[in-house]
């Protein structure tokens, strides 16, 4: 079998949750050859990983030579811009999937006519592609009553359980993942400042909005609590992150936050904004903050063993082996 994933920004993953996801299917599958489509041109050298070409009809023709010529079973795209792309070469009588990181369109920062058109497009995915994955539960549970006799699979994310111990942490709060609009940054290294609070920030900036970019560095050089760690390889994200007590998402919008489970998993208490995509997943040691009127003062737990609770759950909750053997079975459906 083999399988071309499209839709990854990078390969391997530097911090975002659709890269880990796409990482982890091709590590995890070794009895499927995997190929890899990237949106961002990489230095690694990894085998079968090249970078699309920009604009839509020259990726249709590139995706449809290589997948040709590759004898492709099936494509899989992840992300909801690629819809179009993806009808395209459904059209073209190859098998399509997509999976729905997150429905772009509940994002309340998005002007309606942008939050429509997305819509859309998860509405065309549902009714005409061979399968469409979604990672959030409420998001597949809205379009199963809209679509009943679409082809509509939830497949939660997972991770990696690693081997842990309980250190002496740093009290500072971590954030891990990009610094973009969406996750809220600017307000969160406002409410640091506003609480006294200390906050590490791991990731890579924005690349698509140069303005937020010199933003996000001229509030982080004035502030006197937050510092920018830069980006870190995906394979020291355990490491760092069991440096600390605290881990905080002041997102605005999420489809089924990994970096979230990762935190869990390495046993971190949990801040989380008060949004649906947090509330679902029912971390047992976590507190919900007000992401548009956040405030970090009193967040922080008493206790130095908060968040062991949080990792045992996410064992038995959202085991990456679980994800995997899920789109396996649906691969294999296909064929």
């Amino acid at each position: 079998m083999k399988v071309l994933h499209i839709g990854p920004k990078n390969y391997p993953p530097n911090h975002g949750g659709v890269e880990k996801v796409v990482y982890d299917l091709v590590i995890g599958m070794p009895e499927v050859e995997s190929h890899v489509f990237t949106e961002w041109q990489s230095s690694s050298a990894c085998q079968r990983v090249m970078c699309l070409p920009k604009g839509l009809f020259s990726q249709r023709s590139m995706v449809r030579d290589y997948a040709q010529r590759e004898n492709i079973d099936i494509i899989h795209f992840h992300k909801e811009t690629f819809v179009p792309l993806a009808l395209l070469l459904k059209f073209a009588g190859y098998r399509c999937i997509i999976t729905i990181h997150g429905c772009a369109w509940r994002i309340p920062v998005f002007p309606f006519y942008i939050r429509l058109m997305f819509y859309l497009l998860d509405c065309f995915a549902c009714c005409l592609l061979d399968r469409t994955i979604f990672v959030a539960e409420n998001d597949w549970q809205l379009f199963s009553r809209i679509f009943p006799y679409a082809k509509l699979q939830l497949v939660k994310n997972g991770v990696a359980l690693s081997e842990w111990s309980r250190k002496a942490r740093r009290d500072e709060m971590v954030y891990l993942g990009r610094l973009a609009p969406q996750k809220n940054i600017l307000r969160l290294i406002e409410a640091a400042e506003e609480s006294n609070t200390r906050v590490d920030l791991y990731g890579p900036l924005d690349k698509r909005d140069q303005k937020y970019r010199e933003r996000i560095l001229q509030s982080i050089q004035k502030s006197h609590y937050v510092e920018w760690k830069g980006p870190i390889a995906f394979e020291n994200v355990p490491s760092i992150l069991s440096m600390y007590r605290v881990f905080i998402n002041p997102s605005l919008f999420e489809g089924l936050p990994l970096s979230v489970l990762e935190a869990a998993d390495r046993g971190l208490y949990l801040v989380l904004s008060d949004i649906p995509q947090h509330r679902l997943l029912q971390m047992p040691e976590c507190s919900y903050v007000d992401p548009y009127a956040l405030n970090l003062t009193g967040v922080l737990p008493k206790l130095n063993n908060a968040g062991v609770a949080n990792r045992e759950y996410v064992q038995q909750e959202f085991s990456v082996h679980k994800m995997v053997e899920a789109y396996y079975n649906i691969y294999k459906s296909l064929l």
